[in-house]
């Protein structure tokens, strides 16, 4: 029985394997032709590569038409399996030699293969012929050909905060050995930035070539409207390219040709320095309408959704209800504003500021993430029945228009709450009166008279009256409820991003400040003023919870007028942090006088700062 129970699972797990091969191999295969060089000479030979993805079971394809060359041999078959993360992708390639034999600019047709009744064709490459000798196998390599950068948004308008992919991509053609890479990302002033995912590679066709390359993805939000330009990217690199060594021709090379002094002797290696450059990039970016925006609006952008739930169901006057609003979607969800609670009287419940986190779900295409918001309310009436309705507003920019998420109040009991007893310490003098006339028999029997006075004597005080044992036996629970609050406090500190940002601005700004300081004593105005510049704006970037590139003097306006800052105190900042970039990588430091004037400045703005923001 247990022999047959194990042929039975056997053949069970054969079964599912052969299902998941089916499903991972019954995808539509694509056919294409590469090269490994477009611009050859007439000694050269071209090496022309068919591959069949996606099927190995497949006849070989068709020859495509060839005019001026000839082919000397072939095919070379080669099959290929990789798994990658648990998918399995197969292919097949047919490797043909051929030898140019005309000068000029030449079409290597389609070449086609019938899979499953199924004709694919592959994309016809064109190639040239150049009547250039190599001289003495030294010949530079095209390094326009081999390496080239590019830079690329999804879209070239979008509105004010909509979310925009940036894209750059290193191509270098493949089996090419790079090294010493040096990327200088462009300049997305006016941006606020997010990272994409990680840095990706992969193979890509253009040409008949077949390039590696390399793409960094980045999430760009327009902080304001107009033409905005994003600078070039730039790129250095070191192409290490292997070269024959020059020698003399001897009477050995008949018996050992150039792949063996190649092979054994090594090949000379030369490092190309490149240097590449994209173009810029320029942005039209649009206002939000102002037709049809509702009074629930605060700014967000982007394509979100709402839940909203409590756990409180019945409560009395003045208990505390949390209230969780979670907003999820697609957007730049670390800027989100907190949902509107719709009241018919502001009496009824009172509110208090929410907390939030923060949590980025995707970064992969997009930034895509969830945002929820801690509301405690307290209900002041007995005759409410339900919680307050949560409304929701936002921008959807692939539609061009307005929405609002309404989530309908949730049932609530609310009971009258104990009510206190006022403790008379005084009577007025009719009570007096009245009491006075009142007599109430407290006992019908007789006490009697203590004679004996000595047997009185002071007990002292009660243990549990003494102030130093109270103290030890509240240690303890002191002890415990610190630890609480600590534990509680460095778990919202590493959950809550903007949360420790806030936390730890002033505390960085101080002590950028005091460097400014050290510098100042010692007469180092390129260091005092840089050490003022990253004081106020990391200080910002941190209590913004923006990134630290995105703190340019432009978003920086923007965002403090949200926050109802005061419009003197943002143009004193912006002129600061002009001025203090202007000295630091200028050779106009001032004198000791004017340095010290600076300092006291930052440090007065940034105590303002602090208690506008707080």
């Amino acid at each position: 029985m247990r022999k047959c129970f194990r042929l039975l699972s056997l053949w069970f797990g054969i079964m599912v394997l052969f299902a998941c091969s089916e499903k991972t191999f019954a995808q539509d295969i694509r056919l294409t032709a590469t090269v490994d060089q477009n611009i050859l000479t007439g000694n050269d030979r071209l090496e022309l590569t068919l591959t069949i993805h996606g099927a190995q079971d497949t006849q070989p394809p068709s020859f495509p038409g060839i005019e001026g060359f000839t082919l000397l041999f072939g095919p070379n078959i080669s099959a290929q399996t990789k798994i990658i993360n648990g998918d399995i992708s197969v292919s097949k390639g047919f490797t043909y030699v051929l030898q140019p034999v005309a000068k000029g600019k030449f079409t290597i047709g389609p070449s086609t293969v019938e899979y499953k009744g199924k004709v694919y064709s592959s994309q016809p490459v064109t190639v040239e012929v150049v009547d250039t000798p190599r001289a003495s196998g030294r010949q530079s390599p095209d390094l326009e050909k081999l390496v080239f950068v590019d830079l690329s948004t999804d879209k070239s308008e979008a509105y004010i905060y909509e979310q925009i992919v940036l894209s750059f991509k290193f191509y270098f053609q493949k089996g090419l050995p790079v090294g010493d890479i040096d990327y200088v990302a462009p300049v997305t002033k006016n941006f606020m930035e997010e990272k994409l995912g990680d840095q990706r590679q992969y193979e890509e066709i253009r040409d008949g070539i077949i390039y590696n390359v390399l793409e960094l993805r980045t999430a760009l939000f327009p902080m304001m409207s107009g033409e905005l330009v994003i600078s070039p990217a730039k790129l250095k690199c070191n192409l290490i390219i292997q070269q024959r060594r020059d020698r003399r021709v001897t009477p050995s090379d008949s018996l050992f040709g150039d792949a063996f002094f190649d092979d054994f002797f090594g090949r000379e290696q030369k490092r190309y320095p490149v240097e590449r450059a994209t173009g810029s990039i320029i942005l039209k970016i649009k206002s939000l309408p102002e037709e049809g925006k509702p009074k629930e609006f605060k700014g967000a952008v982007g394509t979100y959704n709402m839940e909203v739930t409590t756990k409180a169901q019945q409560v009395k006057v003045g208990d505390p209800i949390t209230l969780s609003i979670s907003v999820y979607g697609e957007g730049n969800i670390q800027t989100i504003s907190e949902p509107v609670l719709v009241m018919g009287n502001e009496n009824e419940f009172k509110l208090y500021p929410a907390e939030s986190s923060i949590q980025i779900t995707n970064r992969e295409e997009l930034i895509r993430g969830r945002k929820v918001f801690s509301k405690v309310i307290e209900p002041q009436m007995t005759y409410l029945k339900s919680t307050p309705a949560t409304v929701f507003s936002f921008f959807d920019p692939r539609a061009g228009q307005y929405k609002t998420i309404s989530k309908e109040p949730m049932p609530i009991i609310v009971e009258s709450g104990e009510q206190e007893v006022p403790i008379l310490l005084t009577t007025s003098q009719d009570k007096v009166a009245t009491a006075k006339q009142q007599v109430h028999i407290i006992t019908e029997d007789i006490s009697p008279i203590m004679v004996n006075l000595s047997s009185f004597r002071n007990q002292g005080n009660r243990v549990y009256k003494n102030p130093f044992i109270i103290t030890f036996l509240s240690i303890p629970a002191i002890l415990v409820a610190a630890a609480f609050l600590l534990n509680r406090r460095k778990l919202r500190l590493t959950s809550d991003i903007g949360y420790a940002r806030k936390r730890r601005a002033l505390v960085l700004a101080k002590k950028r400040l005091h460097e400014a300081q050290s510098a100042l004593n010692q007469n180092l105005p390129e260091e005092f003023y840089a050490c003022l510049s990253k004081a106020l704006s990391d200080y910002l970037a941190d209590k913004l919870n923006i990134s630290f590139a995105s703190a340019t003097e432009e978003n920086v306006g923007i965002l403090l007028r949200q926050r109802g800052v005061a419009d003197d105190i943002i143009k004193e900042f912006s002129n600061c942090l002009s001025d203090f970039d202007h000295r630091r990588f200028s050779n106009d430091g001032g004198s000791f006088d004017v340095m010290e004037h600076a300092l006291r400045l930052a440090k007065e703005l940034v105590t303002n700062m602090e208690k506008q923001l707080s």
